[in-house]
């Protein structure tokens, strides 16, 4: 069965925590879109991307180590693990739910928070003479086949939490 509009908008509200005031860097944080799965057929699964791009660039002293973390939260479904964990909410009535969740780019670690799962982080050691660094990570969202759900909107707002 097709479902149109079958579609997860994954909100990206970044919440960027800055640097402290004597910190010699400074960092950004880009969008690459939301992850929007368009139309789902309960044949097969569906998958889409979206990325996020944290850029820390040095300003002045020496070394700094800068220690960053992106944490997404679980949703309506307030878990994050199991290939079902998150549920978008169909729009219209009658009320229906389809299952997905959100992985680390082609891994099998579903994307967490403190509290669920596992999320992406690590330290960035920028100098004078490396003064840019940057990494990208990729959302990558799957629905799983099998689910027979009414056709509609169905629709879910997450919130990614970027610290450094």
């Amino acid at each position: 069965m097709k479902t149109p509009s079958t579609a997860l908008l994954l909100a990206l509200v970044l919440l960027g925590v800055s640097a402290p005031a004597s910190a010699a860097y400074s960092c950004s944080v880009a969008s690459g879109g939301s992850v929007n799965f368009l139309t789902y057929d309960s044949i097969s699964e569906v998958t889409a991307n979206a990325t996020m791009t944290l850029t820390c660039t040095h300003l002045a002293g020496g070394q700094e180590n800068v220690s960053w973390s992106m944490m997404l939260s679980n949703g309506s479904s307030n878990t994050c693990t199991g290939a079902l964990g998150r549920t978008m909410q169909r729009q219209t009535l009658p009320a229906a739910t389809l299952g997905y969740n959100i992985y680390q780019g082609s891994t099998s670690a579903f994307w967490g928070n403190a509290g669920c799962g596992t999320f992406p982080g690590g330290t960035f050691p920028i100098t004078n003479g490396k003064p840019v660094e940057s990494t990208v990570q990729t959302l990558r969202g799957l629905i799983p086949a099998g689910q027979q759900v009414p056709p509609g909107a169905y629709l879910e707002t997450l919130l990614l939490t970027v610290t450094f």
